[in-house]
């Protein structure tokens, strides 16, 4: 029995890294790849108001969330924020196609989106407007980065990256009770008096 539990551990070993294989090989993604919303311009002076961007930074899937206060408080639902987006002409991450992007939104409880149709991935320079009572003023130019889209996960590597830990478990238990095994058993006539005993006392017993 416990050939055979090893023997169906070794084949899954064997069998789910070829699934991994078989899959198709996808566009090398920027390390780390960003997958959640993070920080993109944080603490960006705008005139009278401090500006905290946040949001994901992919190109085809990029969106982005605007805090603005003024003095520690919220802005006035319905201030305006404007949002340009402009291709690099220089360095080693210009973008290969992509048009200018001028946005304009309006705040709800501080917060201003933006959902730029950004499809060229490289970097981009974001500039942030605000026109509020606080007056009216514009950022000094911000380099934001934009990752290739990551595809998403197929599921025969969701079901891999499952099987992969259980499998692992399996043949370490195998091998260690298999080990206990070869450990415990004696040769023929060789074995220590105690065990000779206690056979000795289950035969009389089932006598």
């Amino acid at each position: 029995m416990q050939i055979i539990k090893m023997c169906c551990g070794v084949f899954l070993a064997l069998a789910v890294p070829v699934v991994v294989w078989a899959q198709p090989i996808s566009t090398p993604i920027v390390d780390p790849p960003r997958q959640q919303m993070q920080t993109v311009a944080p603490n960006l002076e705008v005139g009278a108001y401090l500006v905290n961007v946040t949001g994901k930074t992919f190109a085809g899937d990029s969106f982005l969330d605007v805090a603005v206060t003024d003095n520690g408080t919220p802005v006035a639902d319905g201030t305006t924020v404007t949002l340009a987006a402009v291709p690099t002409t220089s360095g080693d991450s210009q973008p290969d196609a992509g048009s200018p992007l001028d946005l304009t939104a309006t705040t709800a409880a501080g917060h201003a989106k933006f959902v730029p149709t950004i499809t060229a991935p490289g970097d981009w320079t974001v500039t942030v407007g605000v026109k509020g009572a606080a007056g009216s003023a514009i950022s000094t130019p911000q380099k934001v980065g934009f990752d290739p889209l990551r595809p998403a996960d197929t599921p025969a590597y969701a079901l891999s990256s499952l099987a992969i830990p259980i499998v692992t478990v399996i043949l370490l238990l195998a091998f260690f009770r298999l080990r206990r095994i070869d450990l415990e058993r004696w040769p023929t006539g060789r074995e220590p008096a105690q065990m000779n005993h206690r056979r000795q006392m289950r035969s009389e017993a089932v006598g």
